[in-house]
């Protein structure tokens, strides 16, 4: 159908996005920051946001500072002020219009930050304080870096085809990087979770190299890599996922052609950071993953833990299975609820907890 060739989308066409939920764009420019819910059976919702495009972008690189020091020693009380400021100036409104929307408390939602919000963990806002909920408590949170990637994704159904194929991808000794010495450890409980259901496949070592990868990769329809990520700050698809040999470039994921690709976990640092200069381009490891056709992809939005992830990976993969012992892809943004929530009562620290988000369906 060529009616609407080179014109803009039909808001008809856009809304397909709410379909399983609201979409909250939020924006920032000279003229002020606002929210709009996009819902799938009713106008969109304004919602003005009282922060300026400065003090949002003096908020966004607070939190970049103390995010590279995660892990060196502990912040969590700027964490908490930062997680507090989010919330009081951009989160809080939009949830109070949604629940005005009727959304009821427990249901999906997705961000779809742009400008300097990209930067931000608008997914674990809160107010933080005895006896007031958190977002975590009242939505579970997706992103998706365009309405439209959003659609696409939702369009792609998964194949009932039986047997699921799986693989597994992990590189400790890269050809250039520190050794990670959960790798192994990681990929092992992937398997253990995942392997009795799936046709289970994994990479490692001396087997993890790039064409190695993209050989797997053309192969299964899910998708675990456990290495180094590497953004390029400059130049999105020069970023890459250290492998023995080399990098695994986001182009040449980009330019693979998958059999239906449904689901990738990014378990490497700095997996959905988007550069500051260029914001509004979130094509951060994460979401080109999920342009180069996987539908639901987690990623991390700063430096992991290893040993956090350790227990993230375990708690997610026991709650992806559907009850047939199928794996579900639609089932990942509560699988990865759930296992904060562990990693919460675990008592692990909260920089470790939020890290990893879910984007797509």
């Amino acid at each position: 159908d060529f009616s609407r060739f080179l014109l803009p989308p039909l808001f008809s066409g856009l809304q397909k996005a709410a379909e399983e939920g609201p979409v909250i764009i939020v924006n920032a420019s000279q003229y002020g920051c606002d929210a709009l819910i996009v819902l799938s059976a009713q106008d969109p919702v304004h919602v003005p946001l009282n922060i300026t495009q400065t003090e949002v972008s003096e908020l966004s690189s607070e939190f970049q500072s103390l995010a590279e020091q995660f892990g060196v020693s502990d912040h969590q009380d700027e964490l908490v002020s930062i997680l507090r400021n989010v919330w009081d100036d951009i989160v809080d409104p939009v949830v109070q219009a949604l629940r005005e929307s009727k959304v009821p408390p427990g249901s999906r939602i997705w961000w779809c930050p742009t400008a300097e919000f990209t930067r931000l963990p608008l997914h674990a806002a809160g107010p933080y304080e005895k006896k007031k909920e958190n977002l975590s408590h009242i939505y579970i949170s997706s992103y998706t870096p365009t309405l439209t990637t959003l659609i696409r994704a939702r369009q792609q159904v998964s194949r009932d085809a039986s047997p699921q194929r799986f693989v597994a991808i992990g590189q400790g000794n890269p050809d250039k990087g520190k050794e990670l010495k959960c790798v192994a450890p990681e990929l092992a409980v992937v398997a253990l979770h995942v392997g009795p259901f799936v046709s289970f496949t994994s990479l490692a070592d001396s087997h993890a190299t790039v064409q190695g990868a993209l050989d797997a990769l053309s192969h299964n329809e899910w998708l675990h890599l456990a290495c180094h990520g590497m953004p390029n700050r400059q130049q999105a698809f020069e970023s890459s996922f250290a492998m023995r040999d080399g990098p695994l470039m986001i182009k040449d994921i980009v330019r693979s052609h998958w059999q239906d690709p449904e689901f990738a976990f990014l378990s490497a640092c700095h997996t959905t950071v988007g550069h500051e200069k260029s914001p509004d381009e979130s094509i951060h490891l994460a979401a080109a993953v999920q342009f180069s056709g996987f539908r639901s992809v987690i990623g991390s939005m700063w430096s992991v833990d290893e040993e956090a992830t350790l227990q993230m990976v375990s708690a997610f993969y026991a709650n992806l299975l559907d009850g047939s012992g199928r794996l579900d892809c639609t089932r990942a943004a509560v699988a990865l609820h759930k296992a904060v929530k562990k990693l919460w009562r675990n008592k692990v620290p909260l920089e470790k907890q939020i890290v990893f988000i879910h984007v797509g369906v």
